[in-house]
């Protein structure tokens, strides 16, 4: 992003250097953390003005992020008829217990050891109420389990984009991911017809935290953008204004008001006044 425009990278040419388009008013719909440290950080900040025009993977770590998610989406090749469309596991034996099973996943990716400690999840299982979702007689199920984000790393912000999501992704390897994948298994198989729920699993898709940062670029790898706590609310949240560019607004979830659809929408439609205002004042 330019003051005068977008540099950007065309199937023509390989370089962003290379492709310019001008433009008066520029709206940035990449997430906010992730976009200010990057594609929107002035020239003459960065730390290496060489690679300016280089893809990066960074964000913003001084500001505080929603829940990571490590997603399983499994094609299962029979009924689950014991789940509903929605469905939340919490583990709350006693307090001890229920406190951890919010901090286990989330503070520290290390502290779930084996599949019996108390941790939290949600299943959905789109079948139940739309039968378009798998072929007679099988189902599909998508798991969410909350869990930390990605934590930034200064020598991985300097590299290439692909150099970066390639380290980020070592945070959350294939044993990690086994072992949350197998507390699921221990957890589901109380439920009538779930027992083997392992062996009748066709497919599998797993994200995580350097999935989701690979795909959208969204800032600690976290889908929901910013977190809502007390700092971050209303006002507290960063604006559609950059600071940095008078032409420059940015929507999305980590913008104010928040992120969910129905916000998210909100924050779309005041940016969209707000820009015409804008456009109206250069003309």
């Amino acid at each position: 992003v330019a003051e005068d425009g977008v540099y950007y990278v065309s199937k023509k040419n390989e370089t962003a250097s290379d492709s310019f388009l001008p433009a008066d008013l520029i709206i940035c719909n990449a997430d906010l953390p992730f976009a200010t440290e990057t594609i929107a950080k002035p020239k003459g900040v960065r730390e290496n003005e060489s690679k300016y025009y280089e893809e990066r993977y960074d964000w913003n770590d001084n500001v505080d992020y929603s829940s990571g998610v490590i997603a399983f989406h499994w094609s299962v090749n029979r009924p689950c008829d014991s789940l509903n469309t929605h469905n939340v596991f919490l583990c709350a034996k006693n307090g001890d217990d229920a406190r951890r099973s919010w901090s286990i996943l989330r503070d520290n990716t290390q502290n779930l050891t084996k599949p019996s400690d108390p941790f939290n999840f949600y299943v959905h299982r789109a079948c139940k109420t739309d039968d378009s979702a798998a072929p007679p007689g099988c189902d599909s199920l998508m798991v969410l389990v909350p869990c930390s984000s990605l934590v930034r790393k200064e020598n991985l912000a300097l590299l290439s984009r692909e150099d970066a999501l390639s380290g980020y992704s070592q945070q959350f390897n294939k044993d990690f991911v086994d072992l949350v994948r197998n507390a699921v298994f221990f957890r589901l198989s109380v439920l009538e017809g779930l027992q083997d729920l392992k062996n009748s699993i066709l497919d599998e898709v797993v994200e995580t935290p350097s999935t989701y940062a690979n795909y959208y670029n969204v800032g600690a790898g976290v889908p929901f953008g910013l977190s809502h706590g007390l700092g971050q609310l209303s006002i507290a949240r960063p604006g559609a204004e950059s600071p940095d560019q008078d032409n420059l607004l940015f929507v999305g979830a980590s913008s104010r008001p928040g992120n969910g659809v129905p916000l998210v929408l909100i924050g779309a439609k005041a940016v969209a006044k707000k820009a015409i205002q804008k456009l109206e004042r250069m003309s």
